[in-house]
């Protein structure tokens, strides 16, 4: 049988302790862990019945480590609060073993590790965004605001954004794919390698190694690659990463404003609802900023 390879080590600070300690008022990831497993009917999981029948419905220890591909023993060491090493992996098996909710899964990953599930590597075409969020985006003109998936897809956009960048009203519009290889933004972001491309490439580079089966984030920076021989250039030569550049400044001129240049500053929030998106809202240097000191 299968044995997770994660290696065994001693317990670090907001590592696998973590699981063994309940919070205030609530369950250890233990008891959760036992409960989940309690409440699911092993008849009626086909790969179980595979393996020979076995006197009533609980699912035990046994048949999760079988579904998981690891020993008993390992999987006793996670229920039992063992400190490991458990892998990413070995953890989202454990979630669909015992048919984990998005929430439970979340729940099991923080309790465990300390960090949240890697994200899907399917991409989900279409991402629905919540009603009251759009709203929300709706209530941020006369600012231009939008709202992009892991892979910044523009999954929504109000009309000032529309109007500043029309792109957005195509199909399928892509933000990184636009700035990065349109002829279009490399001139209406000025300063474009220093300001746009040596920011967003280092994004790039931490959604390739947070989401690595991802395929729609690794097929992107290929094709951004492909395209731009600048981007190449930079992605060899530059090794810095920025996941959020939360207050990043860009100067801009636009059709919509006549030619003259507009300096603005992107906001970056995250939905508690929807984690893998992302809303911006882009508003002129000045409008509503208090002076930096200095």
């Amino acid at each position: 049988m299968k044995q997770d390879q994660s290696p065994e080590s001693p317990t670090r600070p907001g590592g696998p302790a973590a699981l063994s300690a309940t919070p205030a008022g609530g369950q250890s990831v233990s008891r959760l862990l036992r409960a989940w497993r309690a409440r699911v009917d092993r008849r009626r999981i086909p790969e179980l019945r595979v393996w020979g029948h076995r006197a009533g419905s609980r699912m035990s220890q046994a048949d999760v480590a079988r579904l998981t591909g690891v020993s008993e023993g390992w999987y006793r060491a996670l229920e039992t609060g063992a400190p490991r090493e458990f892998s990413d992996a070995f953890l989202l098996r454990v979630a669909e073993a015992l048919r984990l909710s998005e929430t439970e899964t979340l729940t099991l990953f923080l309790g465990v590790s300390g960090r949240r599930p890697p994200m899907s590597g399917v991409h989900r075409a279409g991402t629905a965004v919540d009603p009251a969020t759009v709203t929300l985006l709706e209530h941020q003109a006369p600012h231009p605001a939008y709202v992009s998936d892991a892979a910044w897809n523009i999954v929504a956009a109000n009309a000032p954004m529309t109007e500043w960048f029309p792109f957005t009203l195509g199909p399928r519009p892509n933000l990184m794919r636009w700035a990065l290889t349109s002829a279009e933004a490399r001139e209406q972001i000025l300063g474009w390698e220093d300001t746009c491309a040596r920011i967003y490439l280092p994004m790039l580079r931490v959604a390739s190694h947070r989401a690595p089966r991802n395929a729609e984030i690794q097929a992107l920076i290929a094709d951004i690659l492909a395209a731009n021989g600048t981007c190449r250039r930079i992605w060899a030569e530059q090794h810095a990463v920025v996941e959020h550049p939360g207050g990043h400044r860009l100067r801009l001129r636009l059709p919509c404003h006549d030619g003259v240049d507009v300096q603005v500053t992107s906001h970056v929030l995250v939905p508690a609802e929807q984690p893998d998106l992302r809303f911006v809202v882009v508003t002129r240097v000045g409008e509503g900023e208090v002076p930096r000191a200095g």
